[in-house]
């Protein structure tokens, strides 16, 4: 058993259920010895199912995950996911063998290398204090950053050195509804595969839609909506 933290962020927009369900469903498959975390701007809101961590009030949107590299984050490993993530099947293997590699940082590539990277941000699995060099250089400039064109992940990835991919070694552990599973798209429309593999164990719902909007998909209402 490993003891890892599970990170989430939850700010603006998004409501709080989101990352309530996510660390209860995670923590609920994985076998390991998993403390949640929840940086958010509303951590009285946040009663029993994770630690509140206060989010940084001159942050925006997804630059909120930079602050995810300050050193004085708790310590350990992290698995960082984004909360439009839907986890369908424990993954302790992959877990497992990511950290047993011992990178720098890990993830699962973009699923169409966004404005030209292949680092994305949804997933990270990382040890605290590693990129407190990207920490800081966020810190100083963070004020101009926050309109930046692409978010954080088009930032940081060029920054990074030895990012280790983890679907090069597992391609199901992670696969996009909208770029990976979609069986059809449009500008107005979009369909999706009632069933889907069942190796695939987290389905990421980046963009539109949501996992709220899903409750007609089986593999959805199952590992979202039902999660209580």
């Amino acid at each position: 058993m490993m003891k890892i933290n599970l990170l989430t962020v939850c700010t603006e927009a998004y409501p709080l259920v989101y990352a309530e369900k996510l660390i209860k469903r995670l923590c609920k498959l994985s076998h390991h010895d998993i403390t949640p975390y929840c940086m958010t701007d509303r951590p009285e809101q946040v009663n029993g199912w994770a630690n509140p961590i206060i989010a940084d009030p001159d942050s925006r949107g997804w630059w909120h995950k930079v602050n995810l590299f300050d050193p004085n984050m708790p310590s350990g490993w992290n698995l960082y996911l984004d909360i439009d993530i839907v986890v369908l099947n424990e993954f302790d293997e992959e877990l497992e063998w990511t950290i047993s590699k011992n990178p720098s940082i890990a993830c699962v590539a973009d699923a169409i290398n966004w404005m030209g990277v292949k680092f994305n941000s949804s997933l990270m699995v990382f040890e605290t204090g590693s990129q407190e060099s990207i920490h800081k250089s966020y810190s100083d400039k963070k004020s101009k950053l926050q309109t930046r064109p692409g978010g954080d992940q088009v930032w940081t990835g060029p920054q990074l050195s030895n990012v280790m991919y983890i679907n090069d070694e597992y391609p199901n552990l992670k696969k996009s509804l909208k770029f990976d599973l979609a069986i059809a798209k449009n500008d107005s429309n979009i369909t999706l595969p009632l069933t889907i593999s069942s190796d695939i164990k987290m389905i990421d719902c980046g963009g539109r839609p949501k996992p709220h909007e899903l409750q007609a998909l089986s593999y959805i209402k199952q590992n979202w909506h039902d999660v209580a």
